[in-house]
């Protein structure tokens, strides 16, 4: 039987440089992420969003602690292993889109697994695009879709090898208002109508409010957490953080 856990953080730490000039960007952290929920990070400046992100994603590796991928501890993974393991287990979204402006959108979204090795099947290929609403934007390249459409597209490509987890970087941060607000329903969908696990770092307790749950980050460290979040009671423990951090 499946763990119900989808990541498991222990004792995570990161420290950048060497005393006494080092920066610890993450300190003992301790973190579940369960399956099939949409997870939001969140935390002021500093605090260690995306560090933790790229530690969780195998993107990179922490200075002590453990990650726990399913049943797979990442710190025992060569580069090679884990090089498999982000292309086949582990999807990611970012900010800037990151598509390739000489395919179309249906190369684009294939490119992991042509990475991978693996065949692609054109049928899948535009199944992937018309869950994402561009069914007849398939021959297009990113110079010809809007920003919005843009992430579609990178949000199917992530999804194209059927990642245990999904990650996204500031998804919506390239985004206006009413476009951001269209893919975060997206991402929200994929977790109700599929049971896709997503874990979303964001400063935008809009998009927040889109997660079953908010975790944050001050200094390094957990510092709680916030169940079926509204905009508004993201945005009142940010503020309370934020203040926290300029009194000490």
């Amino acid at each position: 039987m499946r763990s119900p856990e989808a990541i498991r953080l222990t004792r995570l730490t990161k420290v950048h440089g060497r005393e006494p000039n080092h920066v610890v960007a993450l300190d003992e952290v301790d973190l579940v992420f369960h399956r099939g929920t949409f997870t939001a990070v969140m935390g002021p400046s500093g605090s260690g969003k995306t560090t933790l992100l790229q530690c969780a994603a195998g993107l990179d590796r922490p200075t002590g602690g453990e990650v726990r991928l399913g049943d797979t501890s990442l710190g025992a993974l060569s580069e090679r292993e884990l090089t498999r393991l982000r292309r086949g287990r582990v999807g990611f979204v970012f900010q800037g889109f990151n598509l390739l402006s000489s395919l179309t959108a249906e190369q684009n979204v294939a490119l992991p697994l042509r990475l991978a090795g693996e065949r692609t099947d054109p049928a899948r290929l535009r199944g992937l695009l018309a869950g994402v609403g561009l069914a007849d934007r398939a021959r297009h390249r990113p110079g010809e879709l809007s920003g919005g459409q843009q992430q579609r597209v990178a949000i199917a490509r992530a999804l194209a090898t059927g990642p245990e987890v999904l990650f996204a970087d500031e998804p919506t941060g390239a985004l206006d208002s009413r476009t951001g607000r269209q893919v975060l329903a997206l991402l929200r969908s994929l977790v109700d109508d599929r049971g896709q696990t997503e874990v979303m770092v964001t400063h935008d307790p809009v998009a927040a409010s889109f997660a079953d749950r908010v975790t944050f980050l001050a200094d390094g460290r957990a510092s709680g957490h916030l169940d079926a979040p509204s905009a508004r009671t993201v945005a009142a423990r940010m503020t309370a953080l934020e203040s926290a951090g300029e009194v000490g």
